[in-house]
């Protein structure tokens, strides 16, 4: 018998750190290789930790909710088989009398994705008697939903509860928390709003939509806004930075990884278009069509969080218009945009009726000055207003 102390992996966005979201197992519990063994939680998504092998969890040495650095021991797998270093550190010393079960046939093993398996527990449904209908019989959310005669997901942990109820800050929220509060201390923020004339870009969006159905593709709307932020970012790339605090250096970055930020039940996400800039019409409608469900449906992966260099928002789907907004660090800017309505303005010396599009854009004043804020903002009017640009 062998001993190991599994330690939480790098799970990438430079984090030092992760929540413990909840055990998936119990001590005494058999697993198998790559069966979910912890929900660990950071500041952009929850994360289920494998286990590295098939064994017995006989230690767990954390609590749900403590905050654990990289490296830290979770718990401890007693196992037949050795395991490599890589997956955790060796233990070498004799293990317990503890007899080991025997592991799992692979047929018995569940295909489901993280998110699917957070589904069933919050509906109470056991998924080795759901019968998947995806590929090799992978369980979906739907299959889920179906099994339980439950169309509504069950409420998000850490959601708001009855009025008097005390309810733990934990997860995607507290990270959320402690960032916004290190970004309003720490960076100096200015904003500037803005008015623009969306009409040209309303019908662009919608013959790019009616194209996109009739190939039977998605094109989002955050599309062409995404497409907008790539252009104005080559033009000032000053925007397209963050800020190195311990060596006081302004980083600029050589590709736009664009974040959209996306509310979910469990807090807001960012998820990134990569190299933003780079992509075909196209290839970005699906890109932002992916990384925005993945994000709402609680499945966005570590790689679709990470690297972001500027954000952008869209409040306009829940009415908002003006707003001020924090910047994530070590980014420099973001930029917001509110809801299309028409509005009286001015034309050629006429009152007439426009569709018009709130934006403000935010930036920080160690970094970016007053006058380059101006610039940034009127080049976003001129390709969001012009969107023969932007195609």
């Amino acid at each position: 018998m062998s001993r190991y102390e599994f330690r939480l992996p790098d799970i990438g966005e430079g984090l030092a750190e992760a929540e413990v979201g909840k055990w998936l197992v119990k001590v005494g519990d058999q697993v198998v290789e790559d069966q979910p063994v912890v929900e660990m939680m950071t500041d952009k998504a929850a994360v289920e930790i494998p286990a590295p092998g098939a064994g017995v969890v006989v230690e767990q040495r954390v609590e749900e909710g403590a905050v654990v650095k990289i490296g830290a021991v979770l718990y401890v797998l007693e196992t037949e088989a050795r395991i490599g270093a890589a997956a955790g550190r060796v233990d070498e010393r004799p293990g317990a009398e503890a007899p080991v079960a025997a592991a799992a046939q692979p047929e018995a093993r569940v295909l489901a994705p993280p998110a699917v398996r957070k589904l069933a527990r919050e509906l109470g449904v056991d998924l080795m008697h759901v019968r998947g209908s995806g590929p090799g019989g992978r369980i979906s959310a739907e299959d889920v939903k179906q099994h339980a005669a439950a169309p509504a997901v069950a409420p998000a942990p850490g959601a708001p509860g009855p009025p008097g109820e005390r309810v733990a800050l934990r997860g995607v929220r507290r990270r959320m928390a402690e960032t916004m509060a290190d970004s309003s201390r720490t960076i100096a923020h200015v904003t500037g709003f803005h008015e623009l004339d969306a009409g040209e870009f309303q019908k662009a969006y919608r013959r790019l939509r009616t194209e996109a159905e009739a190939a039977g593709r998605r094109f989002p709307f955050d599309t062409l806004l995404v497409r907008a932020v790539a252009l104005a970012l080559a033009r000032h790339p000053i925007f397209n930075a963050s800020l190195d605090v311990d060596r006081m250096e302004i980083v600029v970055h050589p590709r736009a990884n664009i974040g959209v930020a996306t509310a979910t039940p469990d807090g807001l996400i960012v998820p990134v278009v990569a190299d933003a800039g780079a992509l075909s019409m196209d290839k970005l409608a699906a890109e932002v069509d992916r990384i925005s469900a993945a994000a709402r449906e609680g499945r966005a992966s570590v790689s679709d969080l990470r690297g972001g260099t500027f954000t952008i928002s869209n409040t306009g789907a829940w009415r908002g218009a003006h707003g001020t907004s924090l910047i994530r660090p070590p980014e420099v800017a973001l930029v917001a945009f509110g809801r299309i309505e028409d509005r009286a303005v001015v034309r050629d010396g006429q009152v007439v009726v426009r569709p018009m599009m709130p934006m403000s854009v935010t930036f920080d004043h160690r970094v970016i000055d007053g006058e380059q804020g101006l610039t940034f903002a009127l080049t976003l009017r001129e390709l969001i207003e012009n969107p023969e640009h932007l195609l």
